[in-house]
């Protein structure tokens, strides 16, 4: 009698059940494991003082230790994973769901990025599973070109430039110093999409900080992105305005109110192929609004661009070759007692980088000169990339890149009237391998080395260099 009472049970259980599971028309598994091998060496530009890198932030290590051989050392190499499962279900009615676990960690390593930016402080959250995507897409809701999805989601407009990561979220336990290779870039947005093609329009809410649960500290971002895809030549036009408005920044500081820090990005993109090896485009942004320190308040006036151009060979290595400028626009007086327009580009949440060190200068990495600006603004470079396929499986790229600054540094960040730092930033050389062993698994190298220019001045303009190796696998 027992037996068929736990029989009757498990029968009414799968009855009521049933209706509930049959919604779920398809449920799919999948996820990802990288692993990566590390060597940094003079990362902070500065010869011998123990720090092959520092995050950005942190305080470089006195380059004098009376002697001490322990505090020579100026590389380091180290391990690193990321571990992603995702969870993706359709629906009925054209809902589909997306929940995407991560773990991402430095093996066995103290904090890199404690509070005070040296450490070492041992973490309790290496293992920790983070949250990367969680969000629901309804299509054709309310009208058939009309797409909404809700929650953690990735955001990519156009190539990057403006909108693509949301470095925010790179390293929420402070457990990975090259954070660059983060997994975690999703923001929590409501997004709304109108497919009237060839026309996209896309609208985008999303909050970046809430802090506490009081309108005057929080950061929001508003997004909107009018794609057109032309039926000829690959082209492709956009338009958009992303506004940051940020009420977190000054939230904190005593007698500073609730000053808006809002940066509105107005810009366009096109690109094209007028015959099938050639590629070209360009970028266009500017930015207005207002800059508010503690004691002060201006203009912004900032601007940047993205201009490239692409020619592939017809050949069976697939060869090509691109040529590349950017600029983000500086700010020479960083005085805080000046009313001047602000032209300091504001780097909202770029997903585009293009060298494995140059870009995350005093953004991702310190150096020890400690009037460097982050690489994020007051930057302009040209690079010069190819790649090739020797083999089908086997991609081989190279690119060199030199950079300089915008506007003028000096020597005392606050005041003009101290000397100017030279212009030359440096140059660095790339060298990356990547070789499909299977259709889910591959092998990397890269080869990088960054080197000063005058810019930065002795002992602080050591060569930088840096060597990944990785390891990846997708299911």
């Amino acid at each position: 009698m027992k037996h068929l009472k736990a029989l009757f049970a498990i029968a009414l259980v799968a009855f009521f059940a049933a209706p509930a599971f049959a919604e779920t028309q398809n449920v799919k598994v999948s996820g990802s494991m990288d692993a990566y091998w590390f060597y940094h060496s003079e990362y902070d530009l500065a010869d011998s003082n123990d720090q092959s890198a520092l995050p950005a932030g942190g305080t470089a290590q006195s380059q004098s230790h009376t002697g001490n051989l322990n505090y020579r050392s100026d590389a380091d190499s180290y391990f690193r994973s990321n571990t992603q499962v995702e969870v993706s279900a359709d629906l009925t009615d054209n809902v589909s769901t997306v929940i995407n676990v991560v773990n991402q960690r430095d093996w066995n390593a103290d904090t890199w990025d404690s509070s005070t930016g040296v450490g070492p402080n041992t973490t309790a959250d290496e293992f920790d599973i983070d949250l990367d995507l969680a969000y629901v897409q309804m299509k054709e809701i309310f009208y058939s070109p009309l797409t909404l999805t809700i929650g953690r989601q990735d955001l990519w407009f156009g190539r990057g430039f403006i909108i693509g990561n949301n470095s925010r979220a790179w390293d929420a336990n402070g457990d990975t110093l090259d954070d660059m290779y983060s997994v975690t870039t999703a923001f929590d947005a409501v997004r709304a999409t109108l497919d009237f093609a060839p026309w996209t329009l896309d609208f985008v809410y999303a909050n970046i900080t809430e802090n506490s649960q009081n309108a005057e500290d929080d950061i929001d971002l508003w997004i909107a992105n009018i794609n057109y895809k032309f039926a000829e030549y690959n082209a492709v036009a956009e338009g958009y305005i992303a506004s940051e408005l940020d009420r977190a920044t000054l939230s904190t500081v005593a007698n500073s109110g609730t000053q808006l820090n809002a940066t509105h990005t107005l810009g366009g993109r096109a690109q094209f192929d007028p015959i099938s090896q050639i590629t070209l485009g360009g970028e266009v942004a500017y930015q207005f609004g207002g800059y508010h320190t503690t004691t002060n308040g201006r203009d912004r006036d900032a601007w940047a661009a993205d201009l490239f151009g692409t020619y592939r060979w017809d050949n069976a290595w697939k060869p090509e070759l691109t040529l590349e400028y950017v600029y983000f626009s500086g700010e020479e007086n960083l005085s805080t007692s000046t009313s001047d327009s602000y032209g300091a580009w504001n780097p909202m949440y770029r997903g585009k980088f293009w060298t494995a060190y140059a870009d995350f200068r005093e953004f991702v990495y310190a150096t020890a000169d400690s009037v460097d600006d982050p690489a994020t603004t007051n930057q302009s470079f040209i690079q010069v990339k190819g790649a090739m396929k020797p083999l089908e499986d086997l991609l081989l790229e190279a690119s060199f890149t030199y950079l300089w600054t915008t506007e003028d540094i000096h020597n005392t960040k606050a005041d003009i009237h101290t000397a100017t730092r030279d212009s030359n930033i440096g140059w660095e050389v790339d060298l990356q391998a990547t070789y499909d062993y299977t259709e889910d698994v591959s092998f990397g190298i890269l080869a990088a080395w960054f080197i000063p220019g005058d810019f930065y001045v002795s002992p602080e303009d050591q060569t930088a260099t840096d060597i990944v190796s990785s390891v990846k696998v997708s299911f």
